[in-house]
């Protein structure tokens, strides 16, 4: 019920909701899409129950997992952990800006444009540096979900995002 409620306040904004690691999920709330760690559902096989319209991100923590990715089963790439984060336990150290703009270079290396969100610790006073890095986006939870006003803090991500993305454009 929460999942279809959230879908149903993002339709009007255009914002698509994409549910993190459960594909009976997404499919029960009528999602975009789903988001998939290495533990969770191989990507193809969350490809065939969710169909060629639904969004199919993967976690990248890795090379051998940027060399991994099959473009005609995942739409996008999670990089991370950019940074060290509360939220979950990423069993990896963070790859901060540096580390990041490795792995998305190597990724774009064979497949280029592929999209890229940076996640893990995103936060509106480092969201620039990721984006700068390379990424498209970025991922957040402990960003929103900490904050005392979640819409005050989802406007100044956005802010620092939009401002990193129209610099890269102008440089």
């Amino acid at each position: 019920a929460l999942a279809r409620a959230l879908r149903d306040a993002l339709t009007p904004t255009g914002v698509p909701l994409v549910i993190d690691d459960r594909v009976d999920v997404a499919l029960a709330a009528g999602a975009a899409g789903v988001h998939l760690g290495r533990e969770d559902m191989a990507p193809a096989d969350a490809r065939r129950l969710l169909g060629a319209g639904a969004l199919v991100g993967v976690t990248v923590h890795h090379a051998a997992e940027a060399d991994a990715i099959d473009p005609a089963v995942a739409d996008y790439a999670g990089i991370g952990p950019a940074f060290p984060t509360a939220s979950k336990d990423p069993g990896d150290p963070p790859l901060g800006p540096e580390g990041l703009a490795r792995l998305i270079r190597r990724l774009r290396g064979r497949l280029p444009g592929f999209p890229v969100c940076a996640i893990a610790g995103i936060t509106a006073d480092n969201a620039a540096s990721v984006i700068d890095a390379g990424a498209d986006g970025v991922a957040v939870i402990s960003a929103l979900f900490t904050a005392e006003d979640i819409a005050a803090a989802a406007r100044r991500l956005r802010a620092a995002v939009d401002q990193a993305l129209t610099r890269r454009k102008t440089a």
